[in-house]
Formats: structure tokens, C-alpha cells, sequence
């Protein structure tokens, strides 16, 4: 059954009832939809397994913030209220007397931020377990139809409309650094300004470096392929792309000798076309003129947080722009990789910081 999302003490009491009675309900959230149980019941969790197709991994529990602490033990508070609600899961160390329905002794929580859910916990006063409405490995469905189509039997389905965001960031806070164990909506740099410093990446959560120049074949090319040589790419994932390039062309001769003489190879570079999807993956992007920071802010204005001129990234220096080298000789283009190679050092050592191997 698809029924339309209203505020209502009935649509409460009908998902209620449909929990309680071992039954699975589709509901929206802040990022997509979700299959949801009841949180303290087995069978239900086994029943929702069944669905996704998968056995071990363990799911998310959506709880009230009222009665957050009756679950989990609440550490890096500061993360916690500045993030929840939101796109954030946070995985916490689970009280031993929490009755919960898995056997783990630590426990991914979210508390998304939309009012119907706020309201429904409220309501309810159990823990709900969540997982996103698809089967696993599978993408996420994003129309209640889809959700019909592929799940028949679950007893009810609560239409939001169409819902296809960024899921939400997992943070494990039981360990001493924070570790992202899944990225997502919110940017690893805006949890790191929350947090006051560096937090780590599992070894399964790759990095995404960009930079940014105009024609993506003299400094982002260069960029790209001098810092290659410095980061493991088990673990880092390194792109350039240009404001005002043409895409599919080769970088210029002088990059390709240039990057070369670095121990870097860029001969099958191709450039790239700047687009929100490059933007919107990547972790942190470095450009080289002030007009290419107000070209990646018209695109995504969220990204701000992300994207600093190569050489004021963590500087204090100001409009400290890297030199085109566009259309000149050998010389000019060795120029300009000295002049970036102290930032691109920076950068790639401060990117190492984060890795937990």
C-alpha cells in the first residue's frame, strides 16, 4: 500500500501498528528512502535481511534524541549536536542494557533531520532499524514505485516523492580520531571544522583530490601528475579539470617534460570540462586563480567549504595565485611547477594524515 506523507496521530498509529507486528514500512528521510522495523524486534531484523539480500552487515537504528542516551554511550558531543539531525550516521558504543535487536557492542545511529521522522520517534518511543530501499549493492530506488515494483510485500509504503540525495556520512566516534567509514552528505572539511582538527578515513574511503585551472592542460595536469607521485592511489583518488577547457585534448609538451622530470607521467592525460558532478566528489579542490574559486562557487555554492586556492590552502596568505604558463617556453612551465611544488607537498602530506591503514 502507497499512501501520501501527511502529519497525522493516524499515519503515526498506522506505521506503528505495522511495526509492532513484525512488519516493514518504506518511509522518506532527509537524504532517501528507507526500509524500516521495529529496532528491538529479530524477527523483524531477519525479516528485513531477507529483503536486502544480505546477512551480516548491520543496520542503522533511527532513535529520539530523547531517549538517545538509553542507547548509546554519547562522546564527541560536540559532532553530535552540531550535526544530529542530519545526513550524519554516527557509530557509538551501545549501553549493555540497550535492548536492541542485534548482538554488536557498538551501534550506527542517525536522527534525520525531517519533521515527520522527528515526530514518528517521538511517538513510537522504540528504536527504529533503517536501510536504504534497495537490494544490497544494488542503487537506491527513488520513487515510491520503484519501491513497490521491487518490494511487493512490504505492508506499506509512504510517499515524499521522488528522493535521490547523497546518503548519509558515517562516522565512527567510538575510536580516539573520528573515522569516516562512509562518505557522503556532509563534506569530510566541515566535519573537520566541527571536530578542530584532522579526521581519518577507513582504508575502505578513498580521498578525492581536484584541481582547478582554465584550460586543464598546463598547471591542474601538472598539479595532478606531480602530486600523484607523492600519494598512494590504494588510497587517493586525483583529478584535474579546467573552467574553460575543451575536452579530450592531450596536456601541453611542456607539461607532459615538466611532470615527467617530477618522476610523473601525464602523456594520457585528456582535459576535462569543470561539471558539478567533479565538484560534488570531491573532498577537497585546490584551484590556481581566485576567478576559478568563483567559477566552482557558481556551480555549487556548498563547496566552499571544500575548495581553496593551491597555495593558500592551511596558509595564511591571501590572492596567491599560480602563473599561467600557457604558451610560453620550457623554462616558464618549470617555473611554475617550483613555484607549486612546496603547496603540492603540503597538500599531500596533510592528505596522508588522514589515512588509517
Amino acid at each position: 500500500m502507497i499512501i501520501k506523507l501527511t502529519e497525522s496521530l493516524e499515519i503515526y498509529e498506522k506505521i506503528g501498528n505495522i511495526l509492532d507486528h513484525n512488519g516493514v514500512v518504506a518511509i522518506p528521510t532527509d537524504t532517501v528512502y528507507g526500509l524500516a522495523v521495529d529496532g528491538t524486534n529479530f524477527g523483524a531484523i531477519k525479516r528485513l535481511q531477507e529483503l536486502k539480500k544480505r546477512e551480516s552487515k548491520p543496520f542503522t537504528f533511527f532513535i529520539s534524541r530523547s531517549i538517545l542516551s538509553d542507547y548509546a554511550r554519547i562522546t564527541k558531543r560536540r559532532i553530535i549536536d552540531y550535526f544530529v539531525p542530519g545526513p550524519m550516521t554516527v557509530i557509538l558504543k551501545k549501553n549493555p542494557e540497550a535492548r536492541l535487536a542485534f548482538d554488536g557492542d557498538k551501534v550506527g545511529i542517525r536522527i534525520p533531520n525531517m519533521e515527520f521522522i522527528l515526530n514518528f520517534l517521538d511517538y513510537y518511543k522504540k528504536p527504529i532499524a533503517v536501510t536504504s530501499a534497495n537490494i544490497s549493492g544494488e542503487p537506491e530506488l527513488s520513487t515510491p514505485q520503484e519501491i513497490k515494483e521491487k518490494f511487493p510485500d512490504i505492508e506499506l509504503i509512504i510517499d515524499a516523492g521522488p528522493l535521490m540525495n547523497k546518503p548519509s556520512t558515517v562516522l565512527d566516534l567510538t575510536q580516539p580520531v573520528p573515522v569516516v567509514k562512509r562518505k557522503g552528505a556532509i563534506p569530510i572539511l566541515e566535519i573537520e571544522k566541527v571536530y578542530g582538527g584532522r579526521i581519518r578515513l577507513d582504508p575502505s574511503v578513498k580521498f578525492n583530490l581536484l584541481f582547478v585551472c582554465s584550460g586543464n592542460s598546463c598547471r591542474s595536469p601538472m598539479a595532478e601528475g606531480i602530486i600523484k607521485t607523492m600519494l598512494d592511489p590504494n588510497y587517493v583518488i586525483v583529478k584535474s579539470a579546467g573552467t574553460a577547457a575543451v575536452d579530450g585534448l592531450p596536456a601541453s609538451d611542456n607539461a607532459k617534460i615538466v611532470v615527467q622530470e617530477f618522476g610523473g607521467d601525464i602523456s594520457n592525460h585528456r582535459t576535462k570540462y569543470l561539471t558539478k558532478e567533479l565538484i560534488d566528489e570531491a573532498d577537497l579542490i585546490l584551484v590556481m586563480e581566485y576567478k576559478h574559486y568563483e567559477t566552482v562557487l557558481e556551480y555549487a555554492p556548498d563547496a566552499a567549504i571544500k575548495t581553496f586556492l593551491l597555495k593558500e590552502y592551511k596558509r595564511r596568505t591571501k590572492y596567491n595565485e599560480v602563473s599561467d604558463p600557457v604558451g610560453k617556453d620550457l623554462s616558464v612551465y618549470r617555473d611554475t611547477a617550483l613555484e607549486m611544488y612546496p603547496s603540492l607537498k603540503f597538500v599531500a602530506e596533510d592528505i596522508k594524515k588522514r589515512i588509517k591503514k
